[in-house]
């Protein structure tokens, strides 16, 4: 939990009078003001307490303290500055401050953050009124850091973590322990995205800026403590959430113990020992894990603290189920599942409710175990509907999952099949089908509602465009992450998708729908294995075919190990997906084979021969095309010649669950759309000088410069090409290539093809973005949350770029990339990369897929087609680097499209193509990833 340090915000007690001060009137202002009135709260834990169902303060009391704030501030604004010595701007801002809490304490969130804008643009005017050094400054500072609070607290982690890096900015570098505590917030914060590298590196620097200005652990025991809690506290998750490593688990162990011998505050000192419990538990030190324990749970009794002796007595329970006295770990879990109930806590009752299925799990009781994890699945539920359509509603259930999956594996464990695909389809492309249905079910509203839902759309991409630049004051950007806000949560109020239930079809229905289709889809659930306990993975895949399910067990295989296989192909899959030399291009075939061996041999022999195949995949297998898994090796780890890969065997295509791909089956006739293609390429980028300054991982040790960005000189030759194609096609290219433009075009085109830059940003999704041309209306950067918004019936988005299939992995909803974003906006299927490629290899495949696809072929099968033509023509190039990152996303079904002029045409892309070498198109490369971005 980020604690706000209200100590170190600036309230300025009013000192004696001069005979100059208007006494009378200043006095009477602060008798309202909170400096002399007290609030009934103000930042803290306190304002987030207010939201539940016991609220520690009666509302009626928190409306009329606001009505008093507010009064307050205005007598104060009404002084003459001119008339009062003493200074009262810290006044002043001080009842900004108690009001953007008493606001959010109220869920007037929208409100809350209009005051926060408010705040500062008063301190941005630079009022006249008397202060102390420092006053404005700190104010500032104070003001992101509450702001961060909490947007941290409804869920909108990006938006905290930048209003923290701003209340760092604004910190005084001579106020070293506040810069600390701004890098720990930060780091933290991270942790919750799950983005461990990034919260590894901010208590890095954390604890060298300590160490630079000699603030020994003595000297500032409490900055110390958080320190080590925050490092051993990070250790413990990620070993738990990823790879099971017991040397972290010493250095959490270590961690926590020096941590715990500095804490001087009872609250720190607690979260230590917890943390130290734990650490020793999963080493095996029973006895003192225990013991510690034993020893959190008597302050959390003396302290009458109902969440710390729910929490202890979790922990317990997990204690008790490593030493497997099982009837004790039954009974603390349940006594804290009751007192979790009793405070209305959502988290806790899942945490318990997870415990107690694991338990159960471990015991073999399966139908226990299923009864605890369906009540878990249904407090998520409840969480999740105030969560709905928000960025955090797609990261926490990702957290969740957990809970579902342990469903699946006992509905497995008890032989049913049918309900556990249902179950495991529940947790996948949640968020994606609340964005479209929420897309949607727009059009459905009464033409006044829709238009005011317009507008706030309108407002909305046009504030989050602005965002998108590297000009804007840090005023300006707060402003608008304040702006952005209220929008939402105005947006929200008109249009709830968690009311509209999207329906699951049967598994009687999936499979009438791919006898229609001629085509199977696999299902695969890798397990995640509990190596403390001792449970083996229980991965499955479900094989749906027109006349029947079967399950097909994967034994011994694991996220984990998956994981492994994939990052050995080649550097492209390590760390960050950062090629850096040209053995990147050299494909190992032993990871592709032994991926073949345990994820595909297995489901083959259920499939009919050459019959189209739809795969679902599970965790790190959305990195790896499945078309490219080596299926024989002959001639040893990287021959390529004589390899042979699923791709020869049959069409595939990949979707995010089972219900999305039968929902995507088919789409709008060629009627609907009056041409068939449109096109949008940028083959020079003079108008972008660099990276937008918002792109980046956000951090202040993060460059937000860059060289200029290279050219693309394939593009003109791929823009005159698909012009050639097809007789309608609408092609915009370099200063055509505008957002205006390409609005217009989505909706009179069946298929939307784009070629430029694209940016992935490493820490926010919604951030990822296209480049396009700017004009006097847009800046030419076309981000996902431009597209999230939008409802359009696209057959077919082809994203040229590089690294357009890649994004942050969220569990159930794949990578969320441009796609993804395209996917959210309605389009049926996406064609795009997931690693950077040539201009020659792009150009050359595409040309063949659009051709086969004017053939009547389905888009799987063109694409399939297309894949071995261009080996065919490329006998230099067959490492699936060159032709395997192009991967179809959703609906296989063919297009309507009139037939191509010249299907005689084959080289067209020579002329221009061929001059660039194989060497510069691989510099390119290292270029793009050398600076963050994908470009094809």
């Amino acid at each position: 939990m980020l604690v706000v340090l209200l100590s170190t915000l600036l309230v300025l007690a009013p000192t004696a009078p001069s005979v100059a001060d208007s006494t009378d009137d200043l006095d009477a202002c602060l008798q309202l003001a909170p400096t002399r009135s007290a609030p009934p709260l103000s930042w803290g834990d306190g304002v987030p307490k207010m939201w539940s169902s016991t609220p520690p303060v009666p509302r009626d009391t928190v409306r009329a303290a606001l009505s008093q704030v507010r009064s307050a501030r205005a007598c104060l604004r009404a002084l003459n500055p001119s008339a009062v010595a003493r200074p009262y701007l810290g006044n002043i801002m001080r009842t900004f401050q108690v009001e953007t809490a008493l606001l959010a304490a109220l869920r007037r969130f929208s409100d809350a953050f209009e005051t926060f804008e408010e705040a500062r643009a008063y301190l941005d005017a630079g009022p006249s009124v008397p202060s102390v050094e420092g006053t404005r400054t700190g104010w500032t500072r104070s003001l992101h850091q509450d702001q961060g609070f909490l947007y941290y607290h409804l869920g909108n982690l990006s938006a905290s973590i930048t209003h923290y890096l701003k209340a760092l900015q604004k910190t005084p570098k001579a106020e070293v322990g506040l810069r600390v505590t701004h890098l720990l917030d930060v780091g933290r914060l991270h942790q919750h995205t799950q983005d461990y590298s990034s919260a590894h590196r901010y208590y890095r620097r954390a604890q060298g800026l300590a160490r630079k200005h000699d603030r020994a652990p003595e000297q500032h025991p409490a900055e110390w403590a958080r320190l080590f809690h925050h490092r051993a506290d990070l250790l413990l998750e990620q070993t738990l959430n990823t790879e099971f490593d017991r040397a972290s688990l010493r250095q959490a162990r270590d961690l926590a113990r020096r941590g715990r011998a500095l804490a001087e505050a009872p609250g720190r000192r607690t979260d230590l020992t917890l943390t130290l419990s734990e650490s020793l538990g999963y080493l095996g030190t029973f006895d003192q894990a225990y013991a510690l324990n034993a020893e959190v749970r008597q302050h959390a009794r003396a302290q009458n603290d109902a969440r710390l002796r729910a929490l202890t007595l979790l922990k317990l329970g997990v204690l008790h189920m490593q030493t497997e006295r099982w009837s004790e770990a039954e009974s603390v879990l349940n006594t804290s599942l009751t007192i979790s109930e009793q405070m209305g806590n959502l988290d806790y009752q899942r945490r318990a409710r997870r415990g107690l299925g694991r338990l159960h799990e471990l015991q073999r009781s399966w139908a226990a175990a299923e009864a605890q994890y369906r009540k878990g699945v249904a407090v998520i539920e409840q969480s999740r509907e105030s969560l709905t359509a928000t960025q955090w509603s797609s990261t926490a259930f990702a957290q969740w999952r957990d809970v579902h999956r342990g469903l699946v594996r006992t509905l497995l464990a008890q032989n049913e099949p049918r309900a556990a695909l249902a179950a495991l389809d529940r947790t996948r492309a949640r968020h994606l089908q609340d964005l479209r249905t929420q897309a949607r079910v727009s059009t459905q509203m009464p033409p006044t509602t829709r238009a005011r839902l317009d507008s706030l759309g309108r407002t909305l991409a046009d504030v989050r465009t602005q965002l998108g630049t590297d000009s804007l004051s840090n005023a300006e950007q707060v402003r608008l992450h304040a702006r952005e806000a209220a929008l939402l949560s105005a947006r929200q109020q008109i249009l709830r998708t968690d009311s509209l239930k999207t329906s699951q079809p049967s598994v009687k229905k999936m499979s009438a729908t791919l006898a229609q289709r001629d085509r199977a889809v696999v299902s695969y659930f890798l397990d995640d294995p509990w190596p403390v306990y001792g449970r083996a993975p229980r991965s499955m895949a479900f094989v749906l075919t027109e006349d029947t399910l079967r399950t097909v067990s994967l034994p011994n295989l694991s996220q984990d190990s998956v994981r492994a296989r994939v990052t050995n192909i080649s550097p492209l899959f390590a760390a960050r997906q950062a090629p850096q030399h040209m053995n990147a291009m050299h494909f190992d075939l032993r990871p592709l084979r032994a991926l073949h061996d345990r994820l595909y041999a297995p489901v083959a022999e259920s499939l009919p021969a050459g019959q189209s195949l739809t795969v679902i995949p599970d965790g790190p297998m959305f990195h790896v095309p499945f078309s490219m898994l080596a299926t024989a090796t002959p001639g040893g780890r990287y021959d390529h010649t004589q390899a042979r890969f699923v791709l020869q065997e049959r069409p595939t295509a990949l979707d995010l669950s089972v219900s999305l791909a039968i929902d995507t089956s088919a789409g709008p006739g060629r009627a609907s759309y009056s041409r068939d293609l449109a096109a949008f390429g940028m083959s020079s980028f003079e108008k972008h000088r660099g990276l937008p300054g918002s792109l980046p991982a956000s951090g202040p040790d993060t460059s937000e410069t860059a060289a200029s960005l290279p050219p693309l000189p394939g593009v003109q030759a791929e823009m005159d090409a698909l012009g050639r194609l097809f007789d309608d096609a609408a092609t915009f290219l370099d200063e055509r290539a505008t957002e205006g433009a390409l609005a217009d075009a989505t909706r009179e085109a069946g298929i939307l093809h784009l070629a430029s830059h694209a940016y992935v940003h490493p820490t926010s999704p919604l951030q990822n973005a296209f480049l396009l041309h700017p004009d006097s209306s847009s800046d030419g950067l076309l981000f996902l949350h431009e597209l999230q918004g939008q409802h359009r019936s696209l057959p077919l988005a082809v994203l040229s770029g590089c690294s357009t299939a890649r994004g942050t992995l969220r569990g159930g909803e794949g990578m969320a990339g441009l796609q993804y974003a395209f996917r959210a906006m309605g389009a049926d299927a996406t064609v795009a990369n997931l690693w950077p490629v040539a201009d020659q290899s792009s150009v050359a495949l595409m040309e063949t897929f659009y051709e086969n696809l004017q053939a009547g072929q389905p888009k799987d099968q063109a694409l399939r087609q297309a894949k071995l033509t261009y080996r065919e023509d490329h006998p230099d190039n067959l490492s699936p680097f060159f032709w395997g990152p192009t991967v179809l996303y959703g609906s296989p079904q063919p297009l309507q499209l009139a037939p191509s002029p010249d299907p005689s045409l084959r080289s067209w892309w020579t002329g221009g193509i061929a001059v660039l070498t194989a060497l510069f198109a691989w510099a390119l490369v290292r270029f793009r990833s050398r600076i963050g971005i994908a470009a094809s």
